[in-house]
């Protein structure tokens, strides 16, 4: 278990962005001394660096190497798929193999929350066993919110904050459903660190 790393109030965004990453974290505390000043989120980052964001396009960060479910394959299988790669959003393939939802771990854990309040508490074993079960079709969302290889990141964040998401499928183009990967905000911050550190190789005196 990793903790979420002290971050000083005069730190640049693009090390935040690193540190935030590498913490394995979407929010950190910000100190001035020893002192609390605040808090950091990845929201914040993104919208402060969004307007440099349209130098970037989605095919040179999203995840091509992509995992994925259908539909009627039960949720026991795809949490277990969301546990072993560490990810928290699978795209949902349906009959044609083409786009049919996005699951994702805040799915899973909004309808256990609901189920767990409609049931009441007591022995759950039972109801654990009937959830998984259960096929993903019942809590996939859909229709997903995608983005496409040549949009540009600025206008793929721009979505991503607006829908309230932490992540867009990538397809081909409008009329190509076919699943290319995922892109979600830690690439993006992932990807502010790699371009500081290419143009300091590239202007070493800058």
């Amino acid at each position: 278990k990793t903790t979420a790393p002290k971050i000083d109030r005069h730190e640049d965004v693009r090390e935040t962005a690193r540190m935030l990453v590498e913490g394995g974290t979407r929010i950190a505390p910000v100190y001035e001394g020893e002192k609390l000043y605040g808090i950091i989120s990845a929201d914040a980052i993104l919208e402060a660096v969004l307007d440099s964001l349209d130098a970037i396009t989605v095919k040179q960060i999203y995840t091509q190497d992509v995992i994925t479910v259908e539909e009627k394959q039960h949720l026991g299988k795809a949490i277990n798929l969301l546990r072993e790669h560490g990810i928290s959003r699978l795209p949902v393939l349906g009959d044609d193999d083409t786009l049919a939802g996005v699951l994702t771990t805040h799915d899973i854990v909004d309808f256990a929350v609901r189920d767990q309040e409609r049931q009441g508490r007591g022995d759950r074993r039972g109801d654990i066993d009937r959830m998984l079960d259960l096929p993903i079709y019942d809590l996939m969302s859909s229709p997903v919110v995608t983005t496409r290889p040549g949009e540009t990141v600025q206008e793929a964040v721009e979505r991503m904050l607006e829908k309230d998401i932490g992540g867009l499928v990538v397809t081909g183009s409008e009329d190509d459903a076919a699943v290319k990967g995922v892109m979600t905000k830690t690439d993006v911050l992932r990807a502010l660190t790699f371009t500081d550190q290419h143009q300091t190789a590239a202007h070493p005196t800058a």
